[in-house]
């Protein structure tokens, strides 16, 4: 019964672990959105500010 429990807590851990990684990832991933957002906006600026 003993090593049910380390077998038990390491795969709640593992679990919570990749948790983790992916909303870690997940916030990663929005912040690059918002920066590439931001970028296409500063070059849309500048283009349209050199044909004008």
């Amino acid at each position: 019964m003993g090593s049910a429990i380390y077998l038990f807590a390491a795969f709640s851990l593992t679990w919570i672990i990749i948790f983790i990684y992916i909303l870690s990832m997940l916030k990663r991933q929005k912040t690059l959105e918002i920066r590439i957002d931001r970028l296409s906006e500063l070059i849309d600026d500048g283009r349209k500010r050199k044909t004008s």
